[in-house]
């Protein structure tokens, strides 16, 4: 179950992290497109004049989607149905906020560009305040990390010194009546294999709270999942064999 899980697990770490870095990259050359778009419009150029020069510009990743927006105003799209467009393209919170603030605005009046100056000064402050929320929770993940691996370090020793020396404990002056009364029917490979779960079951669930407290999404925690899946089965196959 464990290898099977790592075989979907992985690929969708993957290419969840592709699209990632992809809509990380967006984000933050958002507000130096928006500035541009602003100085444009405030020039006394319309949004659709500025579209077509800002297609000329080099902006990195976010050239690829200008583009896309230009192509839908070409076959008939205004600006405001472009630009929803390229959220649902995006699909992420701060520039679905962006997106509903210059539609909004470009319904009331061609000229938007204080709007647009708006828009990019809270979009800087967003991936501003983005960038010290990822650095300060990073220490949030480390402590993850570790607190799995002392839980690991736990469960190896008590399967290397205690689960032998427990086996070799008679079981014959053991009441069989109370809390131990079924002890002597447990095998020890037994134990050892519910260790075995439990480590695979605590690297899961901590990959995914990792993911969530340094990233904030649970999406983001699957490739922490799967290098402690990776691990685990690395110790219990290959280590405590």
């Amino acid at each position: 179950i464990a290898i099977a899980l790592l075989v979907v697990l992985i690929p969708y770490a993957v290419f969840y992290g592709i699209w990632a870095k992809k809509v990380l990259g967006i984000q933050e050359l958002i507000p130096d497109f928006l500035e541009r778009m602003a100085g444009i419009n405030q020039s006394g150029l319309t949004i659709a004049q500025g579209i077509a020069i800002m297609v000329n510009t080099n902006l990195g990743l976010i050239s690829y989607e200008i583009r896309k927006i230009k192509k839908d105003m070409d076959w008939g799209a205004n600006f405001t149905e472009a630009l929803v467009r390229f959220e649902e393209r995006v699909s992420t919170p701060s520039i679905a906020r962006t997106v509903t603030l210059i539609t909004k605005a470009s319904e009331m009046s061609g000229q938007i560009g204080e709007v647009l100056s708006i828009a990019a000064a809270d979009a800087k402050m967003t991936e501003m305040l983005k960038k010290e929320r990822h650095a300060e929770m990073f220490i949030y993940t480390v402590i993850v990390y570790l607190a799995f691996f002392v839980f690991l370090f736990v469960v190896a020793v008590l399967t290397m010194q205690f689960l032998p020396v427990l086996a070799n404990i008679s079981t014959q002056g053991i009441s069989a009546t109370g809390i131990l009364s079924g002890i002597g029917a447990i095998s020890i490979a037994t134990f050892g294999r519910l260790l075995y779960h439990a480590c695979l079951i605590q690297a899961f669930f901590s990959g995914l709270i990792a993911g969530q407290m340094g990233e904030s999404s649970l999406a983001a925690g699957v490739k922490h999942a799967c290098v402690l899946l990776l691990i685990t089965l690395v110790v219990f196959n290959f280590i405590l064999v």
